[in-house]
């Protein structure tokens, strides 16, 4: 089995799909979390200068998705043909742009400006809302097993978009609203985080602020 040495903040956010897909698959790995006071210290020595990135055996690359579709591949979670991968990539991919549609808000939402924040959430965060969510509304819809792309068992999409859904959870004023007249998504979040492979991950992970 080669050494798996996956290196991010002291955060879950990009990282965690990555940990959950790991965890799924009964992967052991190595879990370097770096404090905030020195992290952009390490940035230099990353393929891209950014964060997260996976040392498979000395070899080390970056970017979250690319890291997430690889393991997923690796162990059997990427559907059992190429239309089902790239089904699952698609929805990635989506959600994906739906993080980028609602940045700006994000960011502020970390700032003291409560009247640009409320301005941003009106304007970016809700109907990024309304546009996105109901894609993932249909493809469990047509889905009879409650993932994503209809698989017996997760696949990458199932595990990026849960994730983030419960990050962006953390994030919001009023999550309780947040899937509000999506009641597959908010079904398959449930069904996600009651999977048997992956309590000793959320059981054993630390708390963290995002």
């Amino acid at each position: 089995m080669p050494h798996y040495k996956l290196t991010y903040l002291d955060a879950r956010a990009r990282a965690e799909p990555i940990r959950m897909m790991l965890a799924i698959a009964g992967v052991e790995f190595e879990d370097v979390r770096l404090p905030f006071s020195t992290w952009k210290e390490s940035l230099k020595d990353t393929p891209f200068h950014a964060l997260p990135t996976l040392e498979v055996d000395g070899v080390k690359f970056g970017q979250s998705l690319a890291i997430l579709r690889y393991i997923a591949k690796e162990f059997g979670f990427a559907g059992a043909d190429n239309l089902t991968c790239a089904l699952a990539d698609a929805l990635c991919d989506q959600y994906a742009d739906f993080i980028i549609s609602w940045y700006n808000w994000h960011m502020s939402s970390m700032g003291p400006k409560k009247a640009e924040k409320d301005e941003l959430y009106a304007k970016e965060f809700l109907p990024a809302r309304e546009k996105n969510l109901p894609f993932f509304e249909e493809a469990l819809r047509k889905s009879t097993t409650g993932w994503l792309v209809n698989t017996p068992d997760v696949t990458h999409a199932d595990v990026f978009i849960a994730a983030n859904i419960e990050c962006l959870l953390r994030l919001l004023p009023d999550s309780s609203s947040l899937l509000d007249g999506f009641p597959l998504v908010l079904a398959h979040q449930k069904k996600f985080f009651a999977h048997p492979k992956l309590q000793k991950h959320l059981d054993e992970r630390p708390p963290a602020a995002f």
